[in-house]
C-alpha cells in the first residue's frame, strides 16, 4: 500500500500541491514553516527591502585602514606638539596624531 505525504500550508491551513517546507533565520533562530505558493511570495516581498539593502553594498562597510607609516612620517615633519607625540614606528599612531594628520590632509581615518 502506498502512502502519501500531505503538507499544510502553517500560516492559513490550506491544503495544495505547492505547499513547501521554507527554512530562514532571524537573530540566532532558525525556522522552517510549510508554505504555499502566495504565502511564499508574501514572505519573499516582505523580506526583498531587507535582502537587497544586505547584499547589494547599501550595508555600512568598514573604514579604509590607517596609513601608519605615512602619517607617521607627516608627523615627524610637524612641530613639535605633534612630533613629539609619535613615539616609536611601529604599533598603532597616536589618535591626537592621526586627528592632527585628518585636519591637514581632509581625510577620515
Amino acid at each position: 500500500m502506498a502512502t502519501r505525504t500531505v503538507l499544510i500550508d502553517d500560516l492559513d491551513s490550506s491544503v495544495t500541491d505547492g505547499v513547501e517546507a521554507v527554512k530562514f533565520s532571524y537573530g540566532n533562530r532558525s525556522f522552517t514553516i510549510d508554505l504555499g505558493e502566495a504565502n511564499r511570495k508574501k514572505l519573499e516581498d516582505a523580506l526583498a527591502p531587507f535582502i537587497d539593502a544586505a547584499v547589494s553594498g547599501n550595508a555600512p562597510t568598514k573604514r579604509a585602514a590607517v596609513p601608519a607609516k605615512e602619517i607617521r612620517a607627516w608627523a615627524k615633519e610637524q612641530p613639535e606638539k605633534i612630533s613629539s607625540l609619535v613615539k616609536s614606528d611601529r604599533g598603532a599612531v597616536p589618535k591626537a596624531v592621526v586627528a592632527a594628520y585628518n585636519e591637514a590632509n581632509g581625510t577620515k581615518y
